[in-house]
């Protein structure tokens, strides 16, 4: 009997040499980061017991993405990406080395994490951006589908190994050595970029004008592009819309296992992994298929299924019920976004690539940056079970009604 999967693109994919390198260096820095994550959750949490907290430290870094991603989005389709990709990766492992020297010496405060966090925030782009449009560039064109998936995939493995090595870490010496952990691990990805085999960089010929205005130019290129574009003109807003209502309840886990389910430290790492494992068997589906037929269908698919289960996790108080129902959200959460970025991947002309992909990223880290401080508003007035319900049912019912729009038929010409 056939198998239900066929992993033969996925091993052609990983096949590619460059493509190899870099994943291999890039998922142990995933690792380090998702310990950072946990631990910034949890020791926020620890020092504040309040949601809205939770919520304005996730903000924090993802709302310099406004200004910063547009702009990284024209200097990864006009400069060196992989230059642009290492300056970043230093500037990150600063930031987790600064974030280590506060915290073990125990001078940290709500107000530095919320600081550091807006550091985070102010280099990630550098480093996102030009990852996204570097991944294009290790692998033909006809695998750039399968390439997006594995890189979702081992984002989520390192979903899974990153909360349990940080929980660890947490409960036994304190969140601190997590910061440190995760700096080490950028020297892992900074490694596998400078060992790539890319040909030179050409730069974009000078033009008789301002830089300023050349990038000024480009920029209102991007977005005019993007937002005529007959599919990406409707993929990107809504996955934004999942963005702001679905994807921000990871960064409200502390708060809800401490405080739903009274499980502490324990429970965040058990729902963030488990959350993981759901998206790597999306991962996987995603990686062996071996075209990008019918990928809007699935969008659409995933970014309702996410709202349901979201609802219904909302819904449960038992927390071993709860788990499995987070998996599943988990994996249609992280399948909308790796479909959504095959779409702007695959559909953007090779020119408009970086700002297309910079416009997804600004996008939808703004909108859980939005959704993180409003969803943890609401979950201090309100508890966390009434937003969440609310954030699950306007993402669902926003992604069949916009589908419904695009699939509707024409209506027939009047009779002569």
């Amino acid at each position: 009997m056939p198998s239900a999967f066929d992993f033969s693109a996925l091993r052609s994919t990983l096949g590619i040499r460059n493509f190899a390198v870099f994943t291999a260096g890039n998922a142990v820095s995933l690792v380090g980061s998702w310990v950072q994550r946990v631990a910034v959750g949890w020791l926020t949490w620890d020092l504040t017991h309040s949601a809205a907290w939770l919520g304005a430290v996730s903000m924090a870094e993802f709302m310099p993405v406004v200004f910063l991603a547009p702009v990284t989005g024209v200097m990864a389709d006009r400069f060196d990406r992989r230059r642009i990709a290492l300056v970043g990766q230093v500037l990150a492992t600063a930031q987790a080395l600064a974030l280590a020297a506060f915290t073990l010496s125990g001078h940290i405060t709500p107000l530095l994490i919320l600081a550091l966090q807006i550091l985070s925030g102010l280099i990630q782009p550098l480093i996102q951006t030009a990852r996204l449009v570097l991944v294009p560039t290790l692998v033909p064109r006809e695998y750039v589908g399968q390439a997006v998936a594995v890189t979702s995939m081992f984002f989520n493995v390192a979903r899974i190994i990153g909360p349990a090595i940080s929980g660890i870490l947490i409960a036994t010496v304190g969140p601190g050595l997590s910061f440190a952990v995760n700096a080490t691990s950028y020297l892992f990805v900074i490694k596998a970029i400078t060992a790539l085999k890319l040909p030179a960089h050409q730069p974009v010929p000078r033009q008789q004008i301002s830089l300023l205005r050349v990038l000024w130019s480009d920029f209102v290129k991007g977005w005019r592009y993007t937002f005529t574009h007959p599919t990406l003109s409707w993929v990107i807003p809504t996955v934004v819309t999942a963005a702001v209502f679905t994807w921000p309840v990871g960064d409200l886990l502390a708060g809800i296992a401490d405080h739903e389910f009274g499980r502490g430290v324990g429970a965040l790492a058990i729902f963030t992994s488990a959350q993981g494992f759901g998206a790597i068997f999306g991962g996987l589906f995603l990686a062996q298929r071996k075209s990008v037929v019918n990928i809007e269908k699935i969008f659409v698919a995933c970014v309702i299924l996410n709202g349901g289960f979201l609802i219904a996790f909302a819904l449960t108080k038992v927390f071993w019920v709860a788990v499995p129902l987070y998996a599943l959200a988990g994996m249609c959460m992280v399948m909308g976004g790796a479909t959504s970025q095959t779409v702007a991947q695959t559909q953007a002309n090779e020119e408009m690539r970086g700002r297309t992909l910079s416009i997804w990223y600004t996008l939808t880290r703004v909108g859980l940056a939005l959704g993180a401080l409003v969803l943890g508003g609401l979950a201090s007035l309100f508890g966390f079970t009434a937003p969440l319900i609310a954030a699950g049912l306007i993402s669902a019912v926003t992604a069949a009604v916009v589908w419904r729009r695009q699939t509707k038929p024409s209506p027939a010409p009047p009779s002569p």
